[in-house]
């Protein structure tokens, strides 16, 4: 039914459309192609009339008399404005803004140099035309054709003025177009208008040029009007436009019943169409869309064994999907239970790992101490007690993994703060009185980075309390780690004698020790800088990337 119903209004639908859209276009391409050329014409007209100004002006100013000035000049202007009636008045002015001579001016010298206008003549090198003005001398309503006159080394001399009589130029248009119903303006795009033909709406100046527009005036008649530029807009120039409307013919006229009846004909056929379609497709597929939907959201949060729709009155096809949803949620709830029990396992073996790891440094740390409290070497006894502060230090590592739970990472502020609470500082340097402090931003380091991290810090930290103390000195170690969640810096300093006098140089037997500084600063991907400071002391620095993921075994082979 729906098939014959579509098969029917289809042929009827697309070619009542297709025939008011022709009618349509012929219409609106009659109007657009009588708009434009009516509009063009008339910017031809008026840009003519504008170009013949500036080239009288710029013959005019060629003329050695009106340089000098006086009744010669006068004489001149008053020949040349005689030669066109639309000129109102023709001037010259020095580059002073003094008035040289004027077809019709003031007796007595006039200056100008303090209006707006004449800063903006005096940058230029084209002419600018301004809005409408009352011509002071003419005693008219003119716009204004200023061109701006350059000595042979460049300077500006001057300019040459022309007021074009406004009412004259309304009048001119007002003939050419004849016709009651159409209107033409020159309008600002500061909103002034400079003539009209008669009485017209706002229009938008700013619409494309040769566009046909439509704007209501206030009596509610709808015009249709194009825009042509007649001076372009520049830094100091507004720009100028033609205006040409015409008042569109009363509604309910025979070409608007026209149209309606091509429009609504098929729109009307359409519509009820749309209903049929609407209530078939609501009722048969959509209603069902959204349960799948519903069950497809279920899914995704997790629920897979609530079955809160039913689809036995489904289309087949329906059901087809439906049944295949349900078989794909039993074998994602399989699979998610398979993966939730392995990794519980990975978790344990992981954990256990971790203790077993544990275990084993302090078992070698235990045998280390044993080893150690039997030598009667002291630099032997100092290697092995290093050695075995290295291996706490991993011991630390992992007990850390251990207990916060968290296989992969580790907490800065608890390892490294773990760490200081080991370090004994009478352990390096006797009897002096050393303080360790120790300030941590607290930020996630995977395992990759917590195991050369911790051994580059208690390097950074044995060689500060060994060599940087000589009893029975007295002094402070400062540790300090500060992140911005990518990069990270940790710094070990020190006020103790320094690098020169038993630091970490060859002469006292820290060449080792820098290499594998330098060597666990390229392992975290970083550098390290261990220097003398400034106030006394040494400085050992590291930036190194905080890095989240943890290397796999393919990448670390």
């Amino acid at each position: 039914m729906l098939l014959l119903l579509v098969a029917a209004l289809l042929p009827i639908t697309a070619l009542s459309i297709v025939q008011g859209l022709v009618r349509l276009d012929h219409r609106r391409a009659a109007m657009v192609g009588q708009l434009s050329r009516s509009a063009l014409s008339l910017a031809d007209s008026n840009q003519a009339l504008l170009s013949g100004t500036e080239a009288t002006l710029r013959i005019v100013a060629l003329n050695p008399l009106v340089t000098l000035g006086g009744p010669a000049c006068i004489d001149v202007l008053r020949q040349a404005s005689a030669t066109s009636d639309a000129l109102a008045n023709l001037s010259r002015y020095d580059a002073q803004g003094r008035m040289v001579c004027a077809a019709s001016g003031p007796a007595t010298a006039y200056a100008i140099a303090d209006r707006d206008w004449w800063a903006r003549v005096a940058r230029h090198r084209t002419a600018l035309v301004s809005d409408a003005t009352w011509g002071m001398w003419s005693l008219r309503r003119v716009m204004t054709m200023t061109v701006p006159l350059f000595a042979a080394d460049g300077r500006f001399d001057g300019s040459m003025a022309a007021s074009v009589d406004l009412a004259w130029l309304g009048e001119q248009l007002r003939i050419r177009v004849g016709d009651s119903r159409t209107g033409v303006a020159i309008v600002s795009d500061s909103g002034q208008v400079l003539m009209a033909s008669k009485t017209l709406p706002s229009f938008d100046v700013t619409t494309v040029s040769g566009e046909v527009n439509r704007v209501r005036d206030a009596g509610g008649t709808a015009w249709s009007y194009t825009v042509v530029p007649l001076v372009a807009a520049g830094t100091d120039q507004n720009g100028l436009y033609v205006v040409y409307a015409d008042a569109e013919p009363e509604r309910f006229g025979l070409p608007w019943w026209q149209t309606l009846i091509d429009f609504v004909l098929p729109v009307l056929a359409i519509l009820m169409a749309s209903i049929a379609i609407w209530v078939g497709a609501e009722w048969l597929v959509l209603c069902w869309l959204r349960d799948l939907q519903r069950l497809a959201m279920q899914y995704a949060g997790g629920d897979y064994l609530r079955r809160s729709v039913n689809f036995i009155e489904a289309p087949s096809e329906i059901r087809s999907v439906a049944a295949a949803l349900y078989r794909m949620s039993g074998a994602v709830s399989e699979r998610d239970r398979t993966l939730r029990e392995a990794l519980a396992k990975q978790r344990v073996l992981a954990r256990e790992v971790h203790h077993r790891v544990k275990n084993n440094f302090q078992v070698v740390m235990s045998l280390l101490s044993l080893q150690s409290s039997r030598l009667a070497d002291g630099t032997a006894r100092n290697a092995i007690d290093h050695a075995r502060r290295r291996i706490s230090a991993l011991a630390l590592v992992h007990r850390q993994l251990y207990e916060s739970g968290e296989l992969t990472t580790v907490s800065s502020r608890m390892l490294l703060g773990a760490l200081c609470e080991q370090f004994t500082p009478k352990a390096y340097v006797g009897d002096a009185a050393v303080e360790l402090h120790c300030d941590i931003d607290d930020v996630p380091l995977n395992i990759d980075t917590a195991v050369p991290l911790t051994l580059w810090l208690v390097e950074t930290v044995s060689n500060a309390l060994h060599h940087g103390f000589p009893p029975p000195a007295t002094g402070r170690v400062d540790l300090v780690m500060r992140s911005d969640g990518e990069q990270a810096v940790l710094t070990v300093s020190d006020n103790g004698v320094g690098l020169d006098s038993g630091g970490f140089g060859p002469a006292a037997g820290g060449g080792q020790g820098l290499r594998l500084i330098r060597a666990l600063a390229s392992q975290l991907r970083g550098t390290s800088r261990v220097g003398g400071r400034e106030t006394g002391g040494t400085e050992a620095r590291l930036e190194f990337p905080i890095l989240t993921e943890v290397s796999t075994f393919e990448g670390m082979s």
